[in-house]
């Protein structure tokens, strides 16, 4: 089945077959369902406009016969046969009409006989006027310019040299038939010529118009692959792509921009964020010296670029915008890569002659003669190669790749297994966490979640003035951003030294290592989480966010 969409502009779509062609049409006929090329529908087409005409002048000639009145000398030589041949030119016509809708017969067989028929028709309308003198043998012009551009040129040409020994039939009989007939045989040799220069010249222009159609559409084909390509390019950019007026009307963006800036329904920037737009008119102004900004109070910094379009006045503006935490992730790996590998090579190094201190320690400490100074100096010696050994193996876990297998969890069901597991390996007090009500679902990878908790925990234990942790979370209501809290009642942290917290080897304690927070922010970074100290109204605390299209509402 086959059904017509009418759009916009008045003209319709027809849908064809489950191929899903289509054919846009200027008039209210559906045209059949065809398993044809585009131009041969083209081609059907032009053969019912033709048979419009074609009835218009069938019935316009018809009127005529039977007004009763003279117009030139139409029908005055025989008005009877004028008005037999205008009917049958109807009657020919209407019934085309229909054929080309069902397209049956087939399209070649359709053609040759209207156009034979028309040839036929006008030399018997030109006969009844008056012969070759007749202005009616003129419209053998149009029907063979009509069949030269929907049919091929040698069959044109055949119906070119038809009309011409039409014509020239028809000439022959007037002169055995009136005895005093107008005109001459230089006349139809002048119409014969005439037909077939048409001829010529149409298929000419055909040919002409067909491979300027071609050329056409193999660049527009092109045009829409590469449309397409950079549709893809520009929709998976880690870049944000937001295209705007002067005035700050939004005329496209990416999917990146739509995720840091949220511009669902929202078509002007003013509204999706007044401190980009303000950016961008200060830029206009010639003021761009603060090229970044913060589009929610948690969200990441967005670096900033305009760009015009072209150097006219009403030109559309650029904007990028990039997340400077992808870049600083990348750049955090970079350097992570570069230490991984020379520490690893010195722990190496240090390992062997390590365990070699460690060894003649153990010796030296089964010696039954040891005095007590001396076994106190041997216990030195094993604690601190332990130490040694423990920074090694930390070095060493940094420099191996963490392979993250991300899972949906329930952060309220996970921490509660947590915490029966930390409890346990903290003398059961049940009171060192206080975990309240998060209700929200993350991706992230169980084990190394588990990791980073420890470490924060205890932390939070052996530096909290009741050696107690309270862990919350929840929903930053501005991004949808989840997040969970880890505070406990002590001081805070001072502001000179939270930056360095998560440095590597950056330690207060002499037993510690300095690996603990820089660990954890690793693991976070591997799961697309951020691990931060914050202060908030309520105190300090370290916080996880996690990826803001990484969870779901519980």
């Amino acid at each position: 089945m086959y059904y017509k969409k009418i759009n916009a502009s008045g003209t319709s779509q027809i849908h064809l077959g489950s191929n899903q062609k289509h054919v846009d049409c200027l008039d209210p006929v559906s045209l059949p369902k065809l398993q044809h090329p585009i131009q041969e529908q083209t081609l059907w087409r032009s053969l019912y406009y033709f048979n419009l005409y074609r009835l218009i002048v069938g019935v316009a000639f018809f009127a005529i016969g039977i007004s009763g009145g003279r117009f030139a000398s139409l029908g005055a030589r025989s008005p009877s046969l004028f008005i037999l041949s205008s009917l049958a030119l109807i009657v020919i016509a209407t019934i085309s009409l229909y054929t080309i809708t069902q397209a049956r017969p087939g399209f070649r067989l359709q053609s040759y006989f209207q156009f034979g028929m028309d040839a036929v028709l006008i030399t018997l309308l030109s006969s009844a006027s008056g012969g070759i003198t007749s202005e009616i043998y003129l419209l053998l012009l149009v029907s063979v310019a009509a069949a030269g551009i929907v049919l091929p040129g040698r069959i044109s040409l055949l119906f070119a040299a038809f009309g011409t020994l039409l014509a020239l039939t028809e000439h022959g009989v007037s002169y055995i038939v009136y005895p005093f007939v107008a005109g001459s045989y230089t006349q139809v040799g002048i119409l014969g010529i005439a037909l077939f220069t048409t001829s010529l010249v149409i298929n000419v222009v055909v040919v002409r118009l067909k491979q300027a159609e071609a050329r056409a559409r193999k660049s527009a084909s092109h045009l829409l692959k590469l449309s397409k390509l950079n549709e893809l390019v520009v929709a998976n950019l880690d870049t944000g792509i937001i295209v705007t007026d002067r005035q700050g009307n939004i005329q496209l963006s990416n999917d990146r921009a739509r995720n840091l800036l949220v511009l669902d329904g929202v078509h002007s920037l003013a509204q999706a964020s007044s401190g980009l737009y303000q950016r961008m008119l200060a830029w206009e102004n010639g003021n761009d010296e603060d090229a970044t900004i913060q589009f929610t109070p948690n969200g990441p910094n967005i670096a900033l670029r305009f760009v015009h379009v072209s150097e006219h006045a009403d030109t559309s503006i650029v904007i990028f915008l990039e997340d400077l935490s992808q870049t600083e992730r990348q750049a955090h790996h970079l350097k992570l890569a570069a230490l991984g590998r020379l520490t690893s090579a010195v722990a190496h190094e240090i390992r062997n002659p390590l365990g070699a201190i460690g060894h003649a320690g153990q010796l030296i400490g089964e010696s039954p003669s040891l005095n007590d100074t001396d076994r106190r100096l041997v216990e030195i010696i094993n604690q601190q190669s332990n130490r040694i050994n423990a920074v090694i193996k930390s070095i060493l876990g940094l420099s191996r790749p963490h392979m993250r297998k991300p899972l949906l969890i329930d952060l309220d069901e996970w921490l509660s297994n947590f915490k029966s597991v930390f409890v346990q390996t903290h003398s059961n007090n049940d009171d060192l966490l206080n975990i309240r009500p998060i209700r929200q679902q993350v991706y992230v990878d169980p084990d190394h979640l588990h990791q980073v908790m420890i470490n924060l925990c205890e932390n939070g234990i052996r530096y909290g003035d009741t050696h107690k942790v309270t862990i919350s979370g929840g929903i930053f209501p501005e991004n949808g951003v989840p997040y969970i809290d880890i505070a406990n009642d002590g001081p805070n942290i001072p502001a000179e030294i939270r930056e360095k917290i998560f440095e590597p080897f950056f330690t207060k304690e002499s037993k510690g290592t300095g690996l603990g927070l820089f660990l954890a922010r690793e693991l976070c970074h591997d799961n697309n989480a951020r691990l931060d100290y914050v202060d908030t109204p309520e105190g300090g605390r370290f916080r996880i966010q996690f990826h803001h299209n990484a969870h779901a509402a519980a």
